[in-house]
C-alpha cells in the first residue's frame, strides 16, 4: 500500500473488531522523506528511514476515558499533517498462524507418521535434490537450538528482533515445528524427516520472550536481515492485523533482491491475511489428509497452491516430535522447502518461473473451482530434468533404435551432454551426430547456450527427429545406458542429476 492509502488503511486497521490480535499498538512507525531524514528527530531508528516512535501523546488533554484506537487516530492524523512524513502507520501487531487448541501426542513418532511426506511427494522429490547448499530463513518465535534433530542444518548466525539480541532459542515452540518441517536431519535416526532435510535454516526470532505475537516492525527487520545474510527463500507462517507499508516495503526489497518469499494464508476461514495479500509472495493454503481445503484456511485469487494443515507431525520443544495444532504455518513451510529443493537444481529460478512450476505440478483439490491445487514437489522438481526414452526396453540386433528427448524450461542458458555407455566403452554425443570415445576426448557437449522458456519434447535419434534411427546390426549384445544432462556454462555446475535410461541389446 502506497502512502497515498493512509486513509483506506486507518479506516480498515483502526478497527478493534477487525484487527486479528486485538492488540492495540503501543509504537508508531514513522518513514522521513528523503530529504527530511537527516533532520529527523525522536524515537529510534530500524533502517530504511523508518522510526519508532511511542503512540502516546499529553497534547490531547485527558485521555483516561478516551478510546485507544480513537488516541492511536488522532496521533497518526497529526503525523501526516507534516510534510516531511512520507507516511506513519501503527506498529501493528500479528501472529502465528496456527490454531490454539493442541492435539495429543501420538504413540509411533518418526517418518512413519508424517503421512503428509508421500503426500506433497517427498521420496520422488528426494531421488533429485534435498535443498543442499540453500539457506531457508525461517522468520517466527525462533527455533530449538539443541533439538537433535535441528542441529546440523541450523546456521549460528541468526537473531532475535523481539527481544533484541543474538539468541533466537525459540520458548513458543511454533517456529521449531516450522523448522523441523523444513529442514529436520533425514537418516539419522532421530524423530523424522525435514521436506528439504539437508537445506539451512537461518533461525529469525520475532516474537519477546515466549510470546505467540509480535510487532511488525520486527518483521521488516528480519527480513532485511535474511536477505543481507544470504537468505535464498524467506518462510513467513503468520498473519498481521493489516497491511503495513513499512512491511511490504521489506518483502520488496526481498523480492528486488531475489530471494523467494512464502507466506502463509491464515487461518480465520475467511480471504487472504497480510503478508499473503502481497504481489510476489507465494501465498499457501492448507488442506486436509484427504486433499480437501481445511475448513479453516483462508482462500482468495492471492493464493498460489495449497498443502497439507493438519495431523502434521514435525519437532518440539526440547527436543521431542509430535503434533501441534492445525494451520497454514504448517502448509507454508512445505512449500517453502519444495522452493530451496528446486533453487538446488537451478540457482537461476525466478519467482514467476517457480510459481508456475510449482502450479503446473500441483494435484487438485477434492473439490474443483479453488484455482489452486496441493503441492507435489517430486513432479515439480522432475519438470526441471531433461530425459531420453528408448522406444522399448529390448532390442533385436535387425532393430532400428528411436529415442524421444525431453527438455525442462530453463532459467537461463544451459549446455547439453548426451553419452551412451556400451559393452565396449562410452561415447559422447556431438552436434553432427558423430560420437567420440570419452575416453579419448572427455564429454562434448551436443548442444551450448539452450534456453527456453517452455518444455521441449520430440525425437533426437528416429523419424522426423534431429538424426535418423540408429541400426543396431553388427552392434555388440549387452546393456546400453544413455545419459543426459543439463550444465550451467558458466560455472559448470550440473542442473540435477544426470538422468539414466538403461536398454539391451540381445
Amino acid at each position: 500500500m502506497v502512502a497515498t492509502g493512509l486513509l483506506a488503511l486507518l479506516s480498515l486497521a483502526l478497527n478493534p473488531a477487525w484487527a486479528g490480535t486485538g492488540i492495540v499498538p503501543t509504537e508508531i512507525l514513522v518513514k522521513y522523506r528523503e530529504q527530511a531524514f537527516t533532520s529527523a528527530s525522536g524515537g529510534r531508528a530500524i533502517g530504511h528511514r523508518v522510526f519508532v516512535l511511542p503512540a502516546t501523546s499529553g497534547r490531547f488533554g485527558n485521555t483516561e476515558n478516551v478510546d485507544p484506537w480513537q488516541r492511536l487516530r488522532q496521533q497518526l492524523d497529526e503525523l501526516q499533517t507534516n510534510t516531511a512524513v512520507e507516511y506513519a502507520e501503527p506498529d501493528y501487531h500479528g501472529s502465528f498462524d496456527d490454531k490454539p487448541t493442541a492435539a495429543p501426542a501420538p504413540a509411533d513418532l518418526g517418518y512413519a507418521s508424517q503421512w503428509w511426506l508421500d503426500k506433497v511427494g517427498a521420496r520422488q522429490g528426494w531421488a533429485v535434490a534435498t535443498g543442499a547448499g540453500i539457506t531457508i530463513a525461517v522468520i517466527d518465535s525462533g527455533v530449538d537450538l539443541s533439538h537433535p534433530d535441528l542441529q546440523a542444518n541450523l546456521r549460528s548466525d541468526g537473531y532475535n528482533f523481539g527481544d533484541g539480541n543474538a539468541n533466537p532459542q525459540d520458548i513458543y515452540g511454533h517456529g521449531t515445528f516450522v523448522a523441523g518441517i523444513v529442514a529436520a536431519s533425514c537418516n539419522n535416526a532421530v524423530a523424522g524427516c525435514g521436506l528439504a532435510y539437508r537445506a539451512r535454516i537461518l533461525p529469525i526470532k520475532i516474537s519477546a520472550v515466549g510470546s505467540g505475537t509480535f510487532a511488525s516492525s520486527a518483521v521488516a527487520q528480519a527480513i532485511d536481515y535474511a536477505v543481507a545474510h544470504g537468505a535464498r527463500v524467506i518462510n513467513l507462517s503468520l498473519s498481521i492485523d493489516s497491511e503495513t507499508q513499512t512491511v511490504a516495503a521489506a518483502i520488496q526489497r526481498a523480492l528486488d533482491a531475489g530471494a523467494i518469499v512464502v507466506a502463509s494464508a491464515g487461518n480465520a476461514g475467511g480471504p487472504v491475511a497480510f503478508p499473503g495479500t502481497y504481489p510476489g509472495v507465494i501465498t499457501v493454503a492448507g488442506t486436509n489428509q484427504d486433499d480437501s481445503l481445511w475448513a479453516m484456511s483462508n482462500q482468495g485469487p492471492e493464493v498460489a497452491l495449497a498443502a497439507p494443515a493438519t495431523g502434521v507431525y514435525s519437532t518440539l520443544l526440547g527436543g521431542g516430535f509430535g503434533q501441534r495444532s492445525a494451520g497454514t504455518s504448517y502448509s507454508a513451510p512445505m512449500v517453502t522447502a519444495a522452493v530451496a529443493a528446486m533453487l538446488q537444481v537451478d540457482g537461476r529460478l525466478g519467482l514467476d518461473q517457480m510459481r508456475l512450476l510449482l502450479k503446473s505440478a500441483g494435484h487438485p483439490l477434492v473439490s474443483a473451482g479453488y484455482g489452486f491445487g496441493v503441492l507435489d514437489m517430486g513432479a515439480a522438481l522432475l519438470t526441471l530434468l531433461p530425459d531420453l526414452r528408448p522406444d522399448k526396453q529390448g532390442y533385436a540386433s535387425n532393430d532400428a533404435l528411436q529415442l524421444n528427448y525431453q527438455l525442462p524450461p530453463t532459467a537461463g542458458a544451459a549446455d547439453i551432454y548426451v553419452a551412451l555407455t556400451t559393452p565396449v566403452g562410452e561415447f559422447s554425443l556431438s552436434p553432427d551426430g558423430m560420437w567420440t570415445a570419452v575416453a579419448d576426448k572427455g564429454y562434448l557437449p551436443i548442444a551450448k547456450s539452450y534456453a527456453a522458456n517452455a518444455a521441449l519434447n520430440g525425437a533426437l535419434f528416429g523419424a522426423g527427429g534431429i538424426f535418423p534411427p540408429i541400426t543396431l546390426l553388427g552392434m555388440p549384445s549387452g546393456r546400453y545406458t544413455w545419459r543426459i544432462a543439463l550444465v550451467n556454462p558458466l560455472n559448470g555446475v550440473l542442473l540435477g542429476p544426470v538422468i539414466e535410461s538403461p536398454m539391451t541389446l540381445n
